[in-house]
């Protein structure tokens, strides 16, 4: 789809806990016929088999061992920067997936714990979401000096909070 995102053949997805990334995501790829790579995924995977932790735990292991943080944000990156067409899952795709259409989702954190308790993802407590938020917010910052929250570093913003996943993903392939 050379008309996609302004002929650029990497989609990269940020934004706050509860956004959307997932479903948005999974979503482009089956619309666009690309893989699809998340960060969270590839984390909560991590954290669940090598620490039996979950994502909140595992997030505070990250922040008082900042290079296991590293090692995941190397591994992950050298995958996505592997392909030519992707749909990227990554806060700090903007940052660390250079040729790619940045987007950053939105959502309240009331919807985000709405959405989360529904997803029912296994070891993840919905009502830490904005602690979570707060949390990567200021690692990020710490680790690399990089803010995902700034708005200025994203192609296309989008809330999400009442959208339908379906206008989203027409709205990102349209812009």
């Amino acid at each position: 789809m050379d008309n996609t995102t302004g002929h650029k053949k990497k989609i990269v997805l940020s934004g706050t806990a509860g956004s959307g990334k997932s479903t948005i995501g999974k979503l482009l790829s089956n619309k666009l016929g690309w893989p699809l790579l998340s960060m969270g995924d590839y984390t909560r995977q991590f954290a669940e088999e090598k620490y039996q932790l979950d994502i909140n735990a595992f997030q505070e292991l990250c922040i008082a061992n900042p290079e296991i943080d590293k090692q995941l944000k190397e591994s992950f990156i050298s995958k996505c920067n592997e392909l030519v067409n992707a749909v990227i899952d990554y806060r700090l795709g903007f940052h660390f997936i250079p040729d790619a259409f940045h987007v950053f989702l939105t959502v309240s954190d009331s919807e985000a714990i709405r959405r989360v308790k529904d997803a029912q993802r296994k070891n993840e407590d919905a009502l830490q979401i904005p602690k979570r938020n707060i949390q990567m917010r200021e690692r990020f910052i710490k680790q690399y000096n990089l803010d995902f929250f700034d708005l200025l570093n994203y192609d296309l913003v989008i809330n999400t909070d009442e959208k339908r996943p379906e206008d989203i993903c027409k709205l990102i392939c349209i812009t």
